[in-house]
């Protein structure tokens, strides 16, 4: 396990930033959290410079969903969630869209 150092003294663990991140997509239901594929099991990677950090974010997207606005979003949405609960300034949420999915017949 990594772990990032930021000016202040203390450190936050990589995997605790990842789940921050993914904490912040719970519920969501235009877009899903991508795992599989090309070694990114994960689909979220963040990173602290200091006390700047950046996260990258793989996602499917649903089918039918304009993927520009609901990038946007969820950029906003863990940019916030990873400033509240690591005081860290961030610097870029990048959004990647691997697949889209058709809406469940529930939806």
């Amino acid at each position: 396990m990594t772990t990032e150092e930021p000016e202040g003294g203390y450190q936050i663990a990589q995997n605790v930033l990842e789940a921050i991140a993914r904490r912040a997509l719970e519920g969501e239901k235009r877009a899903s959290l991508h795992t599989g594929g090309l070694g990114r099991g994960k689909g979220i990677e963040v990173s602290m410079d200091g006390q700047a950090c950046r996260a990258i974010v793989h996602l499917d997207g649903r089918l039918g969903e304009d993927l520009v606005q609901v990038g946007r979003d969820l950029q906003v949405k863990i940019a916030r969630a990873l400033t509240r609960m690591t005081g860290c300034t961030v610097e870029a949420v990048d959004v990647v869209f691997e697949h889209v999915y058709a809406p469940a017949a529930a939806d």
